[in-house]
């Protein structure tokens, strides 16, 4: 047994110290898969440059398979701003290919670089009541009120490895008196899993409803999203109806820290009333 796991570790470094100089296969050499998705995914490999791509790719069950490392000119790419992040030794990446020359790519995502927790600010709004207006409600909102009450909140998500995400928004507010807020915050999206389909993100939601019944797959939510830019700190996706600009967190407990200790200082003042 020990001998197996030695010579599996063996062919696994020799794997890795092959990635080098040889170029994408010709469409021909390509096998073809009954998925539609067109994404090749692999390693970054030593060599990656701004005019190349290097890595070692792998089946992940709806790819082709390449035995060798493939060398992919992004030249293109890069003038178009279709890179997004910045390919380092060891990272999982997600490749387009240009269907008329293969040996380059068209789309380049650092799928490493896009794991982590994602956020955008939100700003609660006034409800509407049926004995005042909005205009009556404002005018008797003191400065301090309005900083009780107007927390800006972090909305989005986290991506994390195998394909599973989180939702970040939600705020604890301690007691049963938050109907009874003068604000209301958007509906918080919900995402259990994400993944990569030709070049763009897919962000899956809840798959069991509010009994906890498994949704029909052709129900379950699933939000698609274009990558317009990714940069260390910094995500912009399109979305079919608008943009987002999102900025990364330390971890999901971060992201609403303040407004979680806004929330329960409120709660503290509605209890004692």
């Amino acid at each position: 047994m020990k001998k197996i796991t030695t010579l599996f570790i063996l062919a696994g470094i020799i794997l890795f110290a092959a990635c080098g100089t040889k170029d994408a296969p010709s469409a021909d050499e390509k096998k073809k898969t009954g998925d539609s998705d067109k994404m090749i995914y692999g390693l970054a490999c030593d060599g990656c440059s701004d005019s190349v791509i290097v890595f070692m790719p792998f089946n992940l069950g709806d790819t082709v398979f390449y035995p060798d490392p493939i060398k992919i000119n992004i030249i293109d790419a890069m003038r178009k701003k279709q890179v997004f992040g910045h390919p380092e030794i060891g990272d999982w990446v997600g490749v387009m290919l240009n269907p008329e020359n293969q040996k380059e790519a068209t789309i380049v995502i650092d799928l490493d670089q896009l794991k982590g927790t994602w956020t955008y600010q939100v700003m609660p709004t006034l409800k509407q009541m049926a004995t005042k207006s909005e205009a009556q409600i404002e005018a008797e909102l003191t400065d301090s009120m309005r900083e009780i009450l107007f927390i800006p909140r972090e909305y989005g998500f986290s991506l994390k490895r195998h394909h599973q995400a989180s939702t970040v928004g939600y705020v604890y507010k301690g007691n049963d008196l938050q109907g009874e807020s003068l604000v209301e915050y958007p509906d918080v999206p919900k995402f259990t899993a994400w993944h990569t389909h030709n070049g763009k993100l897919i962000l899956v939601g809840d798959t069991v409803d509010a009994k906890h019944n498994r949704l029909p797959d052709a129900k379950v939510r699933r939000d698609t999203a274009e990558f317009v830019f990714m940069q260390e700190d910094s995500l912009v996706l399109r979305f079919p109806h608008k943009t987002i600009s999102f900025h990364r967190q330390a971890s999901i407990m971060e992201a609403n820290k303040e407004a979680s200790a806004a929330a329960a200082k409120q709660a503290a003042q509605d209890s004692v009333r």
